[in-house]
C-alpha cells in the first residue's frame, strides 16, 4: 500500500483518516482539527481569517452572515506551507462556507503553491452519506477494506430504534439566534427513536425563535452549538436571556448540553451522538463517552 502525504482541512475528515488507522499519513491540518490528540502537533495549513470564537453567539452569527453575503471566505490557506508539505492528497468539503474553505479556494491555493494533490471533497447531507464518505476516504487512501468495516459497523449501530410514540426532540446547533440542526441530525434523532422538531433529514438547519420552540413542545432538548465545547456553551449560557429562554422550554425529558463534535462533525463520532440520544430518550442509567451536562450541572436553572 502506497504511503501518501495527506493534508486535511476538515475536522471530520481528519477524524475519519485516524479512525481508519492512517493517522501517520497526515502531514497538515486545519486549526480546528483537534481530534484525536495526535493530530494537534501537525502544522496548521488553514486557519480562520478572524479569530472571534470567544465572542457572543449573536456577534459571530452577524459576522458570518455579513461575510457570506459579500462572498468572502471565512478561512485562508497557507500557500507557503502547502508548497513545503507537498501533499499527495487534500481532504476538504464543498458543503458549507462556514466550516472550511471550498473546492475552488483549494484549487486556487494549490495552483499558487505549485502542488497538484488529489482533492477529495466530502459533501454528506444525510447520515448514510456520512457513513459513505468514510468509504470514500478509505478508497482514496487505498484501504477500502478498512472503510467497509468501519462504515458497516456504524450503519448497523445507527439502525432506527422503535420508541412508540416517538418523543419530539430538538437539537440546537446555535443559540443566538436559535437554529435547529439539520442535514444528518434529523436522521440521528430518527435512529435514536425520536421525532425531529422543525427539520428534515438531509435539509439544512432552520432558524427559529424561542416562541416557536415553546409552541413545538419538544420532549427533549439537546444544545450543541457548532464549534462549541460544553464549557464554551456554558459561557454562552451566562447570558440571562438565553438561560431564561431555555428554561421556559421545560421539556419533560430534560435539556442537555453536548459537545458539538457529536452532532456537527460528519464523521465517526456521530455514531456516539446517536447512542447519546438513545439513552437520553430511554432515560437509562448510563455514563456518556463524551462531554454532556444538564443545565443544572452547568449552573443554569432548568
Amino acid at each position: 500500500m502506497a504511503t501518501l502525504r495527506v493534508v486535511s482541512v476538515l475536522p471530520s475528515a481528519t477524524e475519519i483518516v485516524c479512525a481508519l488507522g492512517h493517522a501517520d499519513q497526515l502531514v497538515g491540518r486545519s486549526a480546528e482539527c483537534d481530534y484525536p490528540e495526535v493530530v494537534r502537533s501537525l502544522p496548521v495549513v488553514m486557519a480562520p481569517r478572524q479569530w472571534d470564537s470567544d465572542s457572543p453567539s449573536r456577534v459571530i452569527d452577524a459576522r458570518v452572515t455579513a461575510a457570506r453575503s459579500r462572498g468572502e471566505s471565512l478561512y485562508q490557506l497557507n500557500v507557503d506551507l502547502l508548497r513545503e508539505l507537498r501533499p499527495d492528497m487534500l481532504l476538504t468539503q464543498d458543503l458549507c462556507g462556514v466550516c472550511s474553505v471550498t473546492g475552488p479556494e483549494v484549487e486556487e491555493a494549490c495552483a499558487q503553491a505549485g502542488v497538484r494533490p488529489t482533492v477529495v471533497s466530502l459533501t454528506p447531507r444525510t447520515l448514510d452519506e456520512v457513513w459513505s464518505s468514510i468509504e470514500t476516504v478509505a478508497n482514496a487512501l487505498g484501504d477500502a477494506a478498512a472503510g467497509t468495516r468501519l462504515a458497516g459497523r456504524l450503519r448497523e449501530d445507527s439502525r432506527p430504534t422503535k420508541s412508540p410514540p416517538p418523543p419530539r426532540v430538538a437539537v440546537l446547533e446555535w443559540l443566538d439566534p436559535p437554529i435547529l440542526s439539520g442535514l444528518w441530525t434529523p436522521g440521528m434523532i430518527l435512529a435514536a427513536g425520536g421525532e425531529p422538531v422543525g427539520t428534515h433529514h438531509g435539509s439544512p438547519g432552520v432558524r427559529t425563535t424561542w416562541s416557536d420552540l415553546r409552541e413545538a413542545r419538544p420532549a427533549l432538548v439537546v444544545v450543541s452549538p457548532c464549534s462549541f465545547s460544553v464549557d464554551r456553551t456554558g459561557q454562552e449560557l451566562a447570558d440571562p436571556s438565553l438561560r431564561e429562554a431555555l428554561a421556559e422550554l421545560s421539556p419533560t425529558l430534560g435539556t442537555f448540553v453536548a459537545d458539538e463534535a457529536y452532532f456537527s462533525r460528519p464523521g465517526p463520532r456521530l455514531g456516539e451522538g446517536v447512542d447519546l440520544l438513545r439513552h437520553l430518550i430511554s432515560r437509562e442509567a448510563w455514563s456518556a463517552p463524551m462531554p454532556v451536562r444538564t443545565l443544572d450541572e452547568l449552573g443554569v436553572a432548568a
